[in-house]
């Protein structure tokens, strides 16, 4: 468990360093361009680059919120917890857009079926093999978004749909 925690934790702080090292040119805030990774939390269709408050609105409130001024861009970045999954936000010219989506148990698990504890075998079974592969990560692309499933013993420990204004 100490692992696993130390992992999203190292997650978080990856995202937020290419965050912080980031211009705020990237991400225009496309409205979740049609061709990037999807999660459905709810009934409700997550993409990065959508816009934030129509997917609050459809959600309700999360169980817990957090914000704080945005080192990459003007504006506050913002993070949204709805039970297992956590939304964190990038503004853009006064408007919220989701930046990343994290699972965080496996309570949620991917459209493909992949959750935490998924063995890496099903993971390149429904994605195909990543474009890039670490000991521990692999790594796919798909438009403005990259989906990472961080591996530990041959079994997903983290799940993370990042969108490239993060590394932008």
């Amino acid at each position: 468990m100490k692992k696993r925690i130390a992992l999203m934790l190292a997650a978080a702080l990856c995202l937020a360093l290419a965050a912080c090292g980031g211009s705020n040119n990237g991400g225009q805030g496309q409205g979740g361009a049609a061709d990037t990774y999807r999660f459905t939390l709810k009934g409700v269709e997550v993409a990065v680059d959508a816009e934030m408050a129509p997917i609050a609105g459809q959600l309700g409130d999360p169980t817990s919120y957090f914000e704080s001024e945005s080192c990459a861009f003007q504006g506050m970045d913002k993070v949204y917890t709805y039970g297992s999954v956590i939304i964190r936000t990038y503004p853009q010219d006064g408007v919220d857009y989701v930046l990343s989506i994290e699972l965080m148990d496996d309570t949620v698990s991917t459209p493909e079926g992949i959750r935490i504890g998924s063995p890496r075998a099903d993971v390149t079974a429904s994605y195909g093999e990543p474009v890039e592969a670490t000991g521990t990560a692999l790594i796919y692309e798909k438009g403005s978004s990259t989906l990472t499933f961080l591996v530990e013993n041959d079994q997903v420990s983290a799940i993370t749909y990042t969108s490239s204004a993060a590394a932008s």
